[in-house]
């Protein structure tokens, strides 16, 4: 079981909040797993930017423990209003409680009771073919293209891929239309129900990203955070930084892709980008 402690800050700069506000999320990140590196308490699982605010997700076994290890940190950080939820039990577990915090006051109500765990309708692999449904009629197809064995805030980590296809036949041939990190939360519950299995497509457009160390530097690193090096400056200047989205997202973009709701200008991100892939930058 994974507990999870989900922060939220309020940004002023924008919907995806203003450069220098960012820039301080993602020096926040870094001191919060400095904070943790070595304590076995959790870890720094990804951030989504969107919606006037930030969500920072952070895992591990006990939500209190977690909490407690970076609490100072999170009070520090001066954007406001702030909150924090902890939630006690797994990922996609119907019966697992939450808590909130007003990180200017303190918790709210006494830790709840551990749930038991609930059960888990699907597991997702890399190669499984899922469909993600568009509108009562019509459903687009994508595949689990990489899954990180580890069990994260909302679930495992995942690398999707979502094809320019509306029927299972079209799977091997149809363009990728988007790739994303994500959560698995979306299959295990069966929301996207998974089809079939096949290999995985050899086009995938492996993406790269940039990670910036405090008094470290910045590194190329893959989907899943692995390093590969450091980063020339031009690489640090035009790599994204790699974030871990909701599965609700990548299904609004897909829809919208279909014309089924609007094309909102944070989808941009999940369009693959081949000047800034495994084999453009690192097999180059």
């Amino acid at each position: 079981m994974s507990d999870a402690v989900i922060v939220r800050y309020t940004l002023t700069g924008g919907t995806f909040g203003a450069a220098d506000e960012r820039a301080a999320v993602y020096a926040l990140q870094e001191r919060l797993r400095e904070a943790l590196a070595g304590l076995d308490a959790g870890e720094v699982s990804g951030n989504e930017f969107g919606g006037d605010e930030v969500a920072l997700f952070l895992d591990g076994p006990d939500a209190d423990r977690l909490y407690t290890a970076v609490e100072a940190l999170l009070r520090a950080f001066p954007t406001r209003p702030a909150r924090a939820t902890l939630r006690y039990g797994g990922a996609g577990d119907p019966t697992s409680v939450r808590r909130g915090v007003d990180l200017d006051v303190g918790l709210v109500g006494p830790p709840p009771a551990r749930p038991a765990p609930g059960p888990r309708t699907q597991v997702a692999v890399e190669g499984d073919v899922f469909r993600i449904p568009l509108d009562d009629t019509r459903s687009v197809f994508g595949q689990v293209a990489a899954k990180e064995d580890v069990d994260l805030t909302f679930g495992d980590a995942l690398l999707v891929v979502v094809f320019d296809a509306l029927s299972l036949d079209a799977v091997d041939t149809a363009d990728i239309l988007l790739i994303a990190n994500t959560f698995d939360d979306c299959l295990v519950d069966g929301d996207w129900p998974i089809v079939e299995r096949r290999p995985v497509r050899a086009d995938v457009p492996w993406p790269v990203c940039k990670a910036s160390i405090t008094s470290v530097g910045t590194f190329v690193e893959d989907h899943f955070g692995n390093h590969f090096r450091e980063a020339s400056p031009d690489e640090a200047r035009t790599l994204k930084t790699r974030t871990q989205c909701s599965p609700a997202m990548v299904a609004d973009a897909a829809r919208a892709a279909f014309g089924v709701g609007d094309w909102l200008d944070r989808y941009d991100d999940f369009i693959p980008d081949e000047s800034a892939t495994v084999a453009r930058v690192i097999h180059r």
